[in-house]
């Protein structure tokens, strides 16, 4: 009996052991399983199975696993949208944009930020004062980050040796949330590049300067003359006839004036269109010589013409190009010293003609020259003299420009000056209407 029992409680304790190992084989495989699962999740990859069997714990936990792996990766993608969003919407933005942290460490930036601060290294990663001298701005930021409050304020760009590099107005915005008293640690900077509009706006205030100063002479001039008639009645024929060349003399300096700024004011609204047409080069400046032929004489001025064998016709609009033309030698004359030489080359340079128009003249100094083609530029006082309205090289610049060319100028002082257009030989056709 006792044998018995004895069998029966050892193969009852087998089946037991058998059992149990058997079911902690079966939850260490689960365990392996989730481990598997749970791995891929985390290094961002889709599992192969979310099947967990053998028991509805486990079937519960396979279809809570599966949706968290599908709503991760449905923030990955989602994150991963807007990260490109965001770049896209950098790139294309003219304005320079960088994301800095606390301690002005640039997290992120737009190549237009690169652009407008000069920069040649990627500034990210790297302490913004590092980049750009600029203690105005790191002022503004301290100042938005103590307020939590955006600020904008207009800036000068200065390199290390002191020069203007342009005008920027700078905003600096903390990135706050609304939901949180926590102070912000991060912010967007926004450079605008406004060098161009302050250019503008000053070249705008210097023109009417300009135009204020030009006016203002000659009837200052017309006033003390015309007192001086009405309070000297009895002045000599002489003296009478003397007075009206002079107020005749600023008449027509006056209407020259007013005809120019009309004119300029055409050609830089581009609304003035030329017709080109093929034109034998030879023919036109010829002509354009026979007309200052008189000017020659008076200024005793000896003009030597060269134009390039077999040089093909161009395709200029004959009125302006002869103006052109015109205005440059009309200068060169003016400003040849005695004996005035005038020396005029034209040749081709495919797909361009080239004018060259060279006098031997005062010259034109180096700081001067970057402006010469400036509304009233004159520059050094000795080229005022020659009169004129200051206007000429503009408007020539803006025929020439009107032409599809450029207009460029070589000079020393005291050994002459060389005006120099390329205008291409064949004009576009402006694309017809369908």
């Amino acid at each position: 009996m006792l044998w018995l029992t004895l069998s029966f409680v050892f193969v009852l304790t087998g089946v037991f052991l058998t059992l149990f190992i058997l079911r902690q084989n079966f939850w260490l495989s689960k365990i392996r399983k989730i481990e598997k699962i749970t791995q891929s999740i985390r290094n961002k990859q889709i599992p192969s199975s979310f099947l967990l069997s053998g028991d509805p714990s486990l079937s519960a936990i396979s279809r809570n696993l599966e949706a968290i792996s599908n709503e991760f990766h449905s923030l990955i993608r989602t994150s991963k949208e807007e990260e490109i969003n965001l770049n896209t919407i950098l790139k294309s933005m003219t304005e320079g944009i960088a994301i800095i942290d606390r301690n002005h460490f640039i997290k992120l930036a737009n190549d237009s930020f690169k652009n407008i601060l000069g920069l040649t290294t990627n500034p990210q990663g790297k302490k913004l004062l590092e980049l750009i001298q600029l203690p105005e701005v790191e002022r503004i930021i301290e100042k938005a980050f103590e307020n939590q409050k955006p600020l904008s304020q207009e800036v000068l760009g200065i390199d290390n040796s002191s020069n203007l590099t342009g005008y920027f107005v700078v905003d600096a915005v903390p990135v706050v949330n609304e939901n949180t008293e926590i102070a912000s640690n991060i912010m967007v900077l926004v450079f605008r590049d406004i060098t161009e509009r302050r250019k503008f706006e000053e070249a705008r205030k210097e023109f009417i300067i300009n135009v204020s100063h030009e006016l203002r002479t000659s009837l200052s001039i017309f006033k003390g003359y015309v007192e001086t008639l009405i309070e000297n009645p009895k002045l000599s024929k002489a003296e009478t006839k003397r007075i009206y060349e002079i107020l005749k003399k600023h008449c027509v300096r006056l209407s020259a004036l007013i005809e120019d700024l009309l004119l300029l004011a055409r050609l830089e609204s581009r609304k003035l269109i030329i017709e080109p047409s093929a034109f034998v080069i030879k023919d036109l400046l010829e002509e354009t010589l026979q007309e200052l032929h008189p000017l020659f004489q008076q200024k005793e001025c000896q003009v030597n013409l060269v134009i390039e064998k077999d040089l093909p016709p161009i395709e200029v609009d004959p009125f302006w190009f002869q103006q052109a033309v015109y205005n440059l030698i009309d200068n060169a004359v003016k400003f040849s010293s005695p004996p005035r030489k005038v020396f005029i080359e034209a040749q081709r340079n495919d797909p361009y003609f080239v004018l060259k128009i060279t006098d031997n003249g005062i010259g034109i100094s180096p700081k001067d020259l970057p402006f010469i083609f400036d509304r009233f530029y004159r520059g050094d006082k000795s080229r005022n003299t020659e009169g004129g309205t200051g206007l000429g090289l503009s408007i020539t610049k803006q025929i020439v420009e009107l032409h599809g060319g450029k207009i460029r100028a070589k000079s020393n002082l005291g050994q002459g000056t060389t005006m120099e257009i390329e205008i291409p030989m064949r004009q576009e056709k402006p694309p017809s209407a369908s």
